[in-house]
């Protein structure tokens, strides 16, 4: 793993340091290594880096997102996110293209489709969707049983 400061001479980035604490709204169109304490939201139009000593209790949005720290809350990148070794995320990942590396540690479900769920719609903040799920499951399940005594009963 390369450090997240060493950017090389072509790829320059805006860095928030290890003793900044932030909280409200972020935003920015520069890439982006974050490597202390935000809360609130990130809305960014290029690449932000979570460092290890990044710990974030916000939403992020951004084009590439790649996360070696700490995140509380949804992550939706525009084109990719990626979870390393290091990362500990506790929240939802909305990206066409999500890589999970070895390692890290990952609560919440990943959506490539695309397009996020709304905060209303979300099976985490209603419960509906799992409900709903689990009674069409148990449905299915007494249908079967229901089968399973026909055909006996037939034979």
């Amino acid at each position: 793993m390369s450090h997240p400061y060493d950017m090389g001479e072509k790829k320059k980035a805006s860095i928030l340091g290890p003793t900044l604490k932030f909280k409200g709204e972020l935003t920015a169109n520069e890439d982006l290594v974050i490597q202390g304490q935000v809360e609130g939201s990130i809305k960014h139009t290029s690449n932000l880096t979570v460092g290890e000593e990044g710990k974030l209790k916000a939403n992020v949005e951004a084009d590439h997102i790649a996360i070696e720290g700490s995140v509380r809350g949804d992550v939706q990148g525009k084109t990719s996110v990626v979870v390393k070794e290091s990362a500990d995320v506790d929240g939802n990942i909305y990206s066409p293209t999500v890589t999970l590396r070895e390692g890290a540690t990952f609560n919440g479900r990943i959506d490539m489709s695309g397009k996020p769920v709304s905060k209303e719609d979300s099976p985490a903040k209603s419960g509906k969707a799992s409900k709903d799920a689990v009674a069409k499951n148990d449905d299915q399940a007494t249908n079967a049983d229901a089968d399973k005594k026909r055909s006996a009963g037939a034979a």
